[in-house]
């Protein structure tokens, strides 16, 4: 948090830990120092870590600011109806790991800036770009017109194509659904590829972060591959 571009407004530390963070911690932000179990009944869960920041919630990018006019290849996550913040954070942790250029969410979207999702995401949060669209599907429909995006939705259908057959554009949406529904038809019809992981039949999906990271694993490679 602190290397980030948040605004930091203060610390908590544990007195078992103050010295150990006393030369990394900024001169002019207020620090609180409280005994490990008062800082654990405080914020409610084990304060092993011993530190806990408070910072301002970084502001909701506009769409062009999400693009780079000078680069071929970008990669977008949209996450719509992932209403678990734990898959939220995993997912935005992964997208950080495999070079996703920025995060869609929309008023169905778990708060990625949740305690719980910002603690799975390891932070990860406060590094990637993520924008909360109010009009999920016109946003899309703007980055397909005018920056030449295409989209792509991980669907569980026989239609789909195979992860492995698959050849990632330039510059791509990948649209991550509810845990339980998928996408809508809405945003499915904005698919421009649908795209699957196959497996055995012996369980009919898989978690969705889990689904991310394989997803985001292979359209990273390839988009090395298409890298001037």
């Amino acid at each position: 948090m602190i290397d980030s571009e948040c605004e930091m407004v203060s610390l908590l530390v544990s007195d078992r830990k103050l010295e150990k963070y006393t030369d990394w911690i900024p001169r002019d932000l207020p620090v609180y120092v409280l005994s490990e179990s008062d800082a654990s009944q405080l914020v409610g869960f084990d304060f092993h870590a011993g530190l806990l920041g408070c910072a301002l919630r970084p502001p909701s990018p506009l769409l062009d600011e999400l693009v780079d006019d000078d680069r071929s290849v970008q990669t977008l996550v949209a996450c719509p109806g992932v209403t678990d913040p734990q898959n939220l954070g995993v997912i935005v942790r992964l997208a950080t790991a495999f070079g996703a250029d920025g995060l869609l969410a929309d008023n169905t979207t778990a708060d990625p800036f949740s305690r719980r999702a910002l603690r799975v995401s390891t932070g990860s949060a406060l590094k990637l770009p993520i924008r909360h669209c109010e009009d999920l599907a016109a946003d899309i429909d703007r980055l397909r017109r005018e920056w030449g995006f295409e989209t792509a939705g991980a669907i569980l259908d026989t239609t789909a194509i195979p992860l492995s057959e698959v050849k990632r554009p330039g510059r791509l949406i990948l649209m991550l659904g509810n845990e339980t529904s998928g996408l809508s038809d809405e945003l499915t019809g904005l698919c421009d590829h649908r795209w699957t992981i196959p497996m055995t039949g012996l369980v009919d999906s898989i978690n969705v972060s889990v689904a991310a990271g394989i997803f985001l694993h292979t359209i990273f490679e390839q988009g090395r591959r298409l890298e001037p």
